[in-house]
């Protein structure tokens, strides 16, 4: 007789000894009704046992043993150092680190958008919605701020115009 497809997890669960107590009392009854679960188990259970007795577990010798002692309490010891370098470099667990993250992110991004200063009135307002008081403070406002490239304009019409009168001979009028 085959055991149920469907409990074969439990089954070697069951054998090697690692089933879950709260399964155990559903298991145990399944096994009074099933004779080819109850028979694959017995079965399972003949041959570990044999696997056992006829295979004994290898030895290590005194020196491979030590030697594996001090290689794992050397590694852990290396570890536990890694941690406590870490937590004194930082000085913050890990779990924290993901959250420092984010709240670098947010602070870059405000001072990104900080550093861009307010913009100016005429932009944030339509010059016909506001009183003819406030329409020529936004005039000035934007002459303000456009003041040296203006002042740059004054210097060229004031180039044109002596250009223009020919008082200053150029080099491409050659008598």
């Amino acid at each position: 007789m085959k055991p149920c497809p469907d409990h074969n997890e439990t089954l070697w669960l069951d054998v090697y000894g690692e089933l879950d107590p709260n399964e155990r009392p559903a298991w145990e009854k399944h096994l009074e009704t099933c004779e080819g679960c109850r028979q694959e188990r017995r079965q399972m259970l003949r041959l570990l046992k044999a696997v056992k007795v006829n295979m004994p577990s290898p030895a290590l010798s005194r020196e491979k043993a030590g030697a594996l002692v001090r290689s794992i309490t050397q590694k852990l010891r290396e570890k536990r150092e890694e941690k406590w370098w870490r937590k004194q470099l930082w000085g913050i667990p890990n779990k924290f680190i993901p959250a420092l993250a984010a709240a670098s992110i947010l602070i870059v991004v405000f001072s990104w958008f900080s550093m861009k200063g307010p913009k100016s009135p005429s932009s944030m307002v339509s010059i016909s919605n506001l009183k003819s008081e406030e329409q020529i403070l936004v005039k000035n406002f934007d002459i303000i701020q456009n003041l040296e490239l203006l002042e740059e304009m004054d210097t060229l019409q004031k180039l044109v115009q002596v250009i223009d009168q020919g008082d200053v001979p150029l080099d491409t009028k050659h008598n």
